[in-house]
């Protein structure tokens, strides 16, 4: 299932590679000995065999991609590979559309062929999260697994815990009060995963268990974060919000209660 829309604009996924290459030359003559069946040339990169075509920016070095690059790969900040960031010569930007699982797969394969290329990781733009490049590899070898999941989305924690990056995917996003950091991500984790691998038709008002037992959440219609004017991680589809149900109810009681002191007043 995909939210998309004739009548909404697709979002645009944005991968950022930082690499070793000294000029564009050297680019593309590192891409044509990668023997992974990409071409570069104008700025676009294509990908002979299925002929899908992404657009590629090159760019000088940017002195500002490491502290990015450890800002968004906390889970690999202090490894060599993390280190090598600091020594790029350029940078690249992968672009192309988002909204549809099949272009976010080709998407990771196009960066994975960027690191074979030379590339140093890869930092998705679009939800701001950095992988190192063995496990972004991984990743690629898992997409059948869904790993696209894990590439593309992070969750931002703080008074409200919610996910950022599942419109790459053409998914809404998921948010909920914070009332317990480790339990709240751990949730959105199996929410938001429960949506890429089993597509499900939810409406408002469902409710949602990770197993029996285990609490239960109403979905309510939420616009989600605001993250600024045109920021890529602006979900257009918004998300789901997940309340608690004795905390939905304990709400709707309230407003009832109030809804008649006003008629009796």
């Amino acid at each position: 299932m995909t939210l998309v829309s004739a009548s909404q604009p697709r979002p645009s996924i944005i991968l950022c590679v930082p690499g070793m290459w000294s000029s564009r030359t050297e680019l593309i003559e590192a891409i044509a000995r990668s023997e992974r069946g990409y071409l570069y040339a104008g700025q676009i990169l294509m990908h002979a065999p299925t002929r899908q075509a992404f657009e590629l920016e090159f760019h000088a070095h940017d002195p500002r991609m490491a502290d990015a690059f450890r800002a968004a790969g906390p889970h690999w900040r202090d490894t060599p590979a993390m280190n090598a960031i600091g020594q790029h010569a350029s940078v690249v930007y992968l672009i192309g559309p988002g909204g549809f699982r099949g272009d976010a797969h080709a998407l990771m394969l196009a960066a994975a062929a960027l690191l074979d290329a030379g590339g140093l990781g890869v930092k998705v733009e679009s939800s701001g999260v950095a992988h190192s490049p063995d496990d972004w590899r991984a990743l690629c070898t898992d997409i059948h697994l869904f790993s696209a999941h894990r590439a593309y989305v992070l969750y931002i924690t703080g008074p409200q815990v919610y996910s950022c990056g599942m419109h790459n995917l053409g998914l809404r996003d998921a948010i909920i009060e914070n009332a317990g950091t480790a339990a709240a991500v751990e949730l959105l984790r199996v929410f938001t995963r429960y949506l890429v691998i089993e597509s499900p038709t939810l409406l408002a008002g469902q409710t949602f268990s990770t197993e029996n037992g285990a609490p239960v959440y109403r979905l309510h219609d939420d616009p989600g974060p605001d993250h600024g004017d045109n920021s890529l991680y602006t979900n257009p589809w918004g998300s789901w919000r997940l309340v608690p149900i004795s905390m939905d109810r304990t709400t709707r009681w309230s407003g009832l209660r109030t809804a008649m002191r006003r008629l009796v007043s």
